[in-house]
């Protein structure tokens, strides 16, 4: 274990698959949690932020062995993240040793990382039978300030390519979390929907606002605020993205029975928003219909 550092990217993933069939119910637990260690450090963020670093590059001209070197990087990476979403799948005490080792990280003496919450969201959409157990672990970290939002964004920033594949289970974390009565768990569950939009393809971004609009039309108070909020942060963020999904928002007009003056004002606030935004074409404008401009003298 102690060489998995010098190892080369492209010989990782095989490297890993043969240590976790290897794992027996006695050493579980500390072998998970050197790989933890290790793919955490050395192999999953540094290759990452490299890459980051060199798309700098796309706009003032770089070698073709550049661009060779990122795409090589990033599909060792996404072919390890399948390795490990297999074993934690198919092999029990895979998964129930790299909960317990990611519950082990938070406020304490060595806090929770990226390549810890990445996990828990994976092992999320891989196993129905420990969902509720993740949920409730990811509950109380929040709570507790464990997890904030900079370790979210980095999290969806650096391993999105692996993400967005657990696009709908994440989304349903969401959902759950916007049911809490906890308010900071909701806040938490409008990041996931925001980051899930930022850095996910356009069918992801129209699941999210379908999400969001669902919310808003429940007639829960916090959920409609917290909703009515991620979504105008949605429109300031990717303005164009949002008019891809400008039917979803109109859609909220007909619910309007359920939400308060101050929610319809929000409403209106974000239809005016999206409709008169800098970039937008005069093609596209919302018409906004009567019942819309009565509804202003609320």
């Amino acid at each position: 274990m102690g060489k998995l550092c010098s190892v080369r990217l492209d010989d990782l993933p095989v490297i890993i698959k043969f240590i976790l069939h290897s794992i027996t119910a006695t050493d579980a637990l500390e072998v998970i949690s050197e790989l933890r260690e290790k793919l955490d450090l050395q192999h999953c963020i540094l290759p990452s932020r490299l890459q980051a670093s060199q798309s700098k590059l796309k706009s003032k001209g770089r070698p073709s062995y550049l661009g060779n070197q990122e795409s090589s990087g990033q599909d060792c990476v996404i072919l390890l993240f399948d390795v490990i979403k297999s074993a934690v799948r198919y092999e029990k005490i895979i998964s129930e040793a790299w909960i317990k080792v990611s519950n082990m990280f938070g406020c304490s003496k060595e806090k929770m990382g990226i390549f810890d919450l990445a996990m828990l969201l994976i092992i999320y959409s891989t196993n129905t039978q420990t969902k509720k157990y993740i949920e409730r672990v990811l509950r109380n970290k929040i709570r507790s300030g464990c997890i904030q939002e900079q370790l979210l964004q980095s999290t969806f920033c650096i391993h999105h390519l692996v993400l967005k594949d657990v696009c709908p289970s994440i989304l349903s974390l969401a959902q759950s979390l916007f049911h809490s009565l906890d308010q900071s768990i909701i806040s938490f569950g409008s990041l996931l929907y925001k980051y899930a939009f930022k850095f996910f393809d356009t069918y992801c971004q129209q699941e999210v606002v379908g999400a969001l609009v669902t919310h808003i039309c429940s007639g829960n108070e916090a959920e409609v605020d917290t909703a009515l909020d991620a979504l105008l942060e949605l429109i300031l963020l990717n303005p164009s993205a949002m008019r891809l999904n400008a039917v979803f928002v109109k859609g909220i007009l007909d619910y309007l029975d359920n939400m308060s003056p101050q929610q319809i004002r929000k409403l209106f606030y974000i239809l005016s928003t999206l409709a008169f935004s800098k970039q937008h074409e005069a093609s596209s404008h919302i018409q906004v219909r009567g019942s819309v401009v009565l509804g202003l003298q609320v």
